[in-house]
């Protein structure tokens, strides 16, 4: 039996720049094909992984279906994979060890007691943007401020350097995008390499005075915790903390940004939501189904497996797509109308399984914070531009998103 093919477009980082999500592919592909076989000319060849259920299934196996082989689809010679080793491209038992670290610092009840904190900064961003005027890039007046603000804080980073960090990781996950481009040439994953060694470098640097003067802060945790009685070995300590900027800021920043833009696409949405505070919740819940920040992770099988008839053998790569899932028909019922009061609603925006996100409440907190700011002063927000999209396969990014806010009086 032929090996059914997808099209390159799922994968081509020009195709999301320019278009968006190729939810008309997905589609097809979960229809006809839900394994399927790609080879861009540029990256490593997969299969890629379109239902949901299969997703679900796949991220609960995870000693047959590993992460630490190849984390996100990259061109064969790219030596990026090698350069980080934190929770998210860890196995058994090291992810488990690992994850434990933090994981008590990341639980609703702890989490929760920063809601109040987190819903001032969130007004006074907004206090701020009232104060410009009403046309704003939304992503760089309201996007990014809060996320990079919660993590850092969290993370102990002086305020001064909070803006460098933002850089680094934008040019981590936007290496391909020449709007990040360094003005000396650097670019693709030559950039993304020296961003991530510049940040080790800072790093190095910050836990060595962490480990001097111990501060009420993650890196304090991290740079003194112990496994077996040894420090963290460095390449595990830095990317760890590293990981927690670029996951503490991409996703929420791009579910906030992808958020409004929806609601700018269903007024109705945003007016019932105006009039009925109380759904703020599952308004949330909906925005990262439909906005699905992360477009993909791969998984690699230890031995030869079958799904869907397809044989895909050990060693071999598949990639599973997180938006496709959040429009599987299958799971959520008329999953192309963006509902508010949406319920239930088992979404994948944060994966699911053994690397289920480690921050994912405390993005919803993020998301709570500034839309129940937005929903208590705003009368109306239009988009006075074009939204200008990442160039990733990885994340689904918006760059800039110019908007009209009217504020109540």
């Amino acid at each position: 039996m032929a090996i059914p093919t997808a099209p390159i477009e799922i994968i081509d980082a020009d195709y999301y720049q320019e278009n968006g999500y190729p939810f008309h592919i997905w589609d097809k592909l979960r229809k006809d094909a839900p394994v399927a076989y790609c080879e861009h000319p540029n990256l490593v060849p997969f299969y890629a992984i379109s239902r949901y259920e299969d997703i679900v299934e796949i991220s609960r196996q995870p000693t047959l279906f590993e992460s630490a082989p190849l984390l996100v689809v990259q061109p064969p010679d790219m030596a990026m994979q090698q350069q980080i080793r934190s929770i998210i491209n860890m196995d058994l038992p090291d992810h488990r060890t690992y994850r434990k670290i933090m994981s008590s610092y990341f639980t609703k009840k702890r989490l929760n007691e920063s809601q109040p904190k987190m819903d001032r900064v969130a007004e006074q961003i907004l206090d701020a943007v009232a104060a410009k005027g009403d046309e704003v890039d939304f992503v760089n007046e309201v996007s990014k401020i809060l996320p990079l603000a919660v993590i850092a804080e969290q993370l102990g980073l002086p305020v001064e350097d909070r803006d460098q960090f933002f850089q680094w990781t934008n040019e981590v996950v936007g290496a391909l995008d020449p709007d990040f481009a360094r003005e000396d040439g650097t670019k693709g994953p030559e950039l993304a390499l020296k961003a991530i060694q510049e940040v080790f470098v800072y790093c190095t640097k910050f836990v060595e005075d962490r480990r001097k003067s111990p501060q009420d802060d993650l890196t304090t945790v991290l740079a003194n915790a112990k496994i077996d009685g040894e420090y963290l070995p460095p390449l595990e300590l830095l990317s760890y903390i590293f990981i927690l900027i670029i996951a503490g800021n991409e996703t929420t920043r791009n579910a906030t940004s992808g958020g409004m833009m929806t609601l700018m696409e269903h007024p109705d949405q945003m007016q019932y939501a105006i009039k009925h505070p109380e759904v703020l919740d599952s308004m949330v819940e909906e925005m990262v189904r439909w906005s699905s920040p992360i477009i993909h992770f791969c998984r690699t099988p230890n031995k030869d497996v079958t799904l869907h008839g397809v044989d895909i053998k050990a060693g071999e790569h598949i990639a599973m797509f997180y938006p496709s899932a959040n429009r599987d028909e299958t799971r959520f019922d008329d999953p192309y109308r963006f509902d508010i009061l949406r319920t239930p609603n088992q979404h994948l925006g944060y994966g699911i399984g053994e690397h289920l996100c480690l921050g994912a409440h405390l993005a919803r907190l993020e998301l709570r914070a500034i839309f129940k700011g937005i929903l208590h002063r705003v009368n109306h927000v239009e988009l006075i531009g074009e939204p200008n999209r990442l160039k990733s396969s990885l994340i689904g990014g918006i760059k800039s998103l110019p908007v009209k806010i009217d504020f109540a009086a």
